[in-house]
């Protein structure tokens, strides 16, 4: 699926369920662009892309780029000026019916958008300030918050 607007091209890469699952999700998805077309801070269009992988591909990622040899929820790739590239571990995102579970798919993304935009979570101030960005996101796609406060 591709999400283009103004600012931005977001494209999601997964199997069948994944194309389902994001026709269902239409309404959040334009949230979603909303959203970080509101934040997106660069002159030009950017590039995002976001693929499905599987626990072997993001576990040889996260030892590859971060030399940490475990499975991870979520990688994002920054490429400069909010553009890059995201990879969801899709057992993060399944449910035990193997259906998408649209509140853990909305958190992952927000947390590697958010990346993407610049942010982190490495110190007490930044954790705070992504994890009230994660939050607002969910709270504009009417899903529960990420974090308490």
């Amino acid at each position: 699926m591709r999400i283009s607007n103004k600012k931005f091209v977001i494209e999601i890469i997964g199997d069948d369920n994944l194309e389902k699952f994001l026709k269902s999700s239409n309404e959040k998805i334009k949230k979603l662009s909303e959203y970080f077309q509101t934040i997106h801070q660069a002159d030009h269009k950017t590039q995002v892309t976001i693929k499905i992988v599987s626990n072997d591909e993001i576990k040889s990622m996260n030892k590859n780029f971060r030399k940490k040899n475990k499975i991870t929820d979520v990688l994002s790739f920054p490429d400069g000026d909010f553009a890059g590239d995201i990879a969801i571990a899709d057992s993060y995102i399944l449910n035990k019916n193997k259906k998408i579970n649209e509140q853990n798919f909305f958190m992952l993304v927000s947390h590697g958008l958010h990346h993407l935009f610049g942010y982190d979570h490495y110190d007490k101030q930044s954790r705070s300030n992504m994890r009230f960005l994660e939050n607002t996101f969910m709270k504009f796609l009417g899903l529960k918050k990420v974090h308490e406060n």
